[in-house]
């Protein structure tokens, strides 16, 4: 999505067909995404469903409005008409890792932890002294 300017924000934002808009997209109302759905199924434009919910498409790039009703029937189609009704943010999202608290570790645990990684360091230095070596060959 392109950016969009103060002026272009606030006249979508008053629409009741958007829920809000971030730096990277819009979103959408499900009852907006339902309906376009069902009026693409009967023959209708996504030029002409943006345009009937007051949504200017000259805002956006040339395919947004096909390629926002694409993703909505694809979802539409596979899922049923409730998976617009649902948030999917996050969904597919590992996040971070978990860190381990060293305070909940025993001593014994503590202790095998400082043994690999001394072994760890062993090893790279012997492969660091190694290249050194192939080097000067």
């Amino acid at each position: 999505m392109q950016n969009l300017s103060d002026y272009q924000r606030k006249v979508l934002l008053k629409n009741p067909n958007v829920e809000k808009i971030s730096d990277r997209n819009i979103v959408y109302t499900s009852a907006f995404e339902i309906k376009a759905v069902q009026n693409y199924l009967a023959g209708c434009s996504p030029d002409d469903i943006f345009k009937a919910a007051n949504i200017d498409a000259k805002y956006f790039v040339k395919q947004y409005c096909h390629s926002c009703i694409k993703r909505w029937k694809k979802k539409y189609l596979d899922e049923g008409k409730h998976s617009l009704k649902l948030s999917h943010t996050g969904k597919k999202a590992t996040g971070r890792p978990r860190q381990t608290n060293t305070d909940d570790l025993s001593i014994e645990e503590l202790r095998a932890i400082v043994e690999i990684q001394t072994e760890v360091i062993d090893m790279l230095k012997k492969n660091r002294a190694l290249a050194k070596k192939k080097k000067v060959k």
